[in-house]
């Protein structure tokens, strides 16, 4: 008689989806135990209940069993999904390239509260917000917790910015203009209440997209797919 397989409750929020010929890698930021994979076959995708909540920053209840290097998911249960993410391509590219940006910036099941926290605010506010602005404010945020940028306290107080700055400028070979490096201090700040609207010119949003996904690829020592299809998305736009 086999042993009963141990299994695991968690709240969670989707991050990533890898899609291989017969299986898909879902990448979970969970409360209880931080980054977890799950190894999906396609024929257990295809009969899997509420499959459809697995798109990036759905909120959702998972029951696991540990499988190896991945576990396997044994059941969804959906808390919501992010209705931008399901029809609008500008959104989906940009989700896709936070939820990755996530999974390789942090290692893990390493449990990170504030983490987790973030990311669950981001993914409330994205409900009814546009998906990517808040991608480029959650972005900055992320590689601050993971201590490439200054913390929001330091950065406001300007402990450590000009350092950062110049190993921005050296590290990507451009410039953060002075408006920029200000509204990085905003965006670093930004707490994520709904009423709180963080108000920038559009050449300066574009600023700071530029400087995220140049210096998140310094960082990570890679680019990242996503980021790589969204930027062939904008290139046949033109």
């Amino acid at each position: 008689m086999s042993e009963p397989r141990l299994t695991i409750n968690c709240e969670a929020i989707v991050l990533y989806r890898r899609k291989r010929k017969t299986y898909s890698i879902v990448t979970f930021l969970t409360k209880q135990r931080g980054l977890i994979s799950c190894s999906i076959p396609q024929r257990r995708w295809q009969t899997l209940k509420n499959v459809g909540y697995l798109q990036p920053f759905s909120k959702v209840y998972i029951t696991l069993s540990p499988n190896g290097e991945y576990y396997d998911l044994q059941q969804i249960d959906g808390v919501y999904l992010i209705r931008a993410i399901e029809s609008d391509l500008d959104s989906i590219c940009y989700a896709s390239f936070g939820g990755e940006l996530i999974s390789t910036a942090f290692a893990q099941e390493e449990l990170d509260l504030g983490l987790y926290e973030l990311v669950e605010r981001f993914s409330k506010l994205i409900q009814t917000k546009s998906v990517p602005l808040a991608v480029i404010l959650l972005g900055w945020q992320l590689l601050s917790i993971a201590g490439f940028v200054p913390a929001p306290k330091a950065y406001k107080q300007a402990h450590g910015v000009d350092r950062f700055v110049a190993e921005f400028t050296g590290s990507t070979g451009f410039n953060l203009s002075r408006q920029a490096q200000a509204a990085l201090g905003e965006v670093l700040n930004y707490n994520w209440d709904p009423q709180l609207v963080v108000q920038l010119p559009r050449s300066l949003w574009l600023e700071l997209e530029r400087g995220l996904f140049a210096y998140a690829t310094v960082q990570l020592g890679e680019e990242l797919s996503s980021l790589r299809f969204l930027y062939d998305m904008k290139a046949k736009a033109f």
